[in-house]
């Protein structure tokens, strides 16, 4: 009696510690910016479809965090929601959801999912992003494009 409940503690334990650490992805938060708040029960469905948004006059912060496929933009429900940026963080999803343990709290946060966009295609819109930045840059501050506009 002993021995078989000894053997089936030692192959559950195992497989219930694989299971957990499989539920919980890793990222890196490499933008934050702070938007206007979502009224509660307006998530990732509403956010898509376009629907009109609704100012609460409140300011929650929105960060952008990279999976190793996927990259998602998110937002706290409240202010006070705040995550280290550039530190690996680990969440999982629960109901449409990302969930994020920030620095050993005793619960997670929740926070809504505004948009996903694979990795690759993020990336491509990232560089294009910043070679339009550097050209307005270049052509403003170029003493020869300031004397041929005058």
């Amino acid at each position: 009696m002993k021995r078989t409940v000894l053997c089936i503690v030692l192959v559950i334990c195992p497989l219930s510690v694989l299971a957990q650490t499989r539920t919980h992805q890793e990222g890196t938060i490499v933008r934050m910016r702070m938007t206007d708040c979502m009224e509660a029960g307006h998530g990732f469905m509403a956010t898509m479809s376009g629907g009109p948004k609704v100012d609460t006059g409140l300011q929650c912060p929105e960060y952008v965090l990279v999976t190793e496929k996927v990259v998602y933009v998110i937002s706290g429900k409240s202010s006070d929601q705040l995550i280290p940026l550039a530190e690996v963080t680990r969440f999982r999803f629960q109901k449409n959801e990302m969930l994020i343990r920030v620095d050993d709290a005793p619960k997670e946060a929740h926070f809504r999912i505004k948009a996903m966009v694979m990795r690759p295609e993020w990336e491509r819109d990232e560089m294009l992003a910043e070679a339009q930045a550097n050209a307005m840059i270049e052509r403003h501050l170029d003493p020869a494009a300031m004397r041929d506009q005058q």
